[in-house]
Formats: structure tokens, sequence, C-alpha cells
């Protein structure tokens, strides 16, 4: 069972590495909002956009594949309602508005473990 957990969170280790590289090479920091990871992903030739006219509210969904790193961004107009960033099938950047609401203008640092390798 060890070995198991083990290989689960060296497999989880590399795919943090892998889309923290990749954001890292995207922004040019090691540290990015929320804000700067949407409209990056927004305005990638890439990005896949489905509109959708709810109850009269426009909502967009935005999917990008890129690199082995799997984006996913959901706005209500112009308000962030989710972002997902997944590497290797493995949730690296989890956001929701209703849940994270207070943290939107912080941004997602990686630890220094993660920077040196």
């Amino acid at each position: 069972m060890d070995g198991i957990l083990k290989n689960l969170a060296e497999t989880f280790s590399h795919a943090v590495d892998y889309a923290k590289e990749k954001i890292t090479t995207i922004t040019g920091t090691t540290s990015v909002t929320i804000v700067e990871l949407s409209e990056h992903i927004i305005n990638q030739p890439e990005t896949k956009l489905i509109r959708k006219d709810l109850l009269g509210i426009p909502f967009s969904f935005y999917h990008l594949q890129k690199e082995g790193v799997t984006y996913y961004v959901e706005m209500k107009s112009s308000q962030i309602l989710q972002l997902d960033v997944l590497a290797h099938d493995h949730t690296i950047v989890s956001y929701r508005s209703y849940r994270d609401k207070s943290n939107l203008p912080t941004a997602i640092r990686f630890p220094k473990t993660l920077l040196s390798r």
C-alpha cells in the first residue's frame, strides 16, 4: 500500500511541476493571478469558445488543451465563475467564484521546493 501511495504522490508532484513550468513560461514569473491566467487562456488562438445565452445572461466557456495541460474557464458576462488547470489528470488550479471570491486578486504561488526542481 505504501508503494501505491508513494507512486501516486510522485505522479501528482510531476503533474504540479509540469503545470508550474507551463504557467511560469506563460507569465514569465512564478506567480499568477486568476485574472491573468484566465486572460491568457482566453487570448490563445487555440482556445475553443462556446457562447450561450441562458435566461438572457451571456455565458462563455473556454477550453484549451496545450502541451499536455488542460485549461477551462467559465464566465458570466465578464465575471470569472470557474477556472481549472489540469495536468496529467490531476487538478493543479481549481477556482470557483462561489467558493473563492475573496481570493480573486491574490496570486497563485508555487512553493520554493517546486521551483528548485
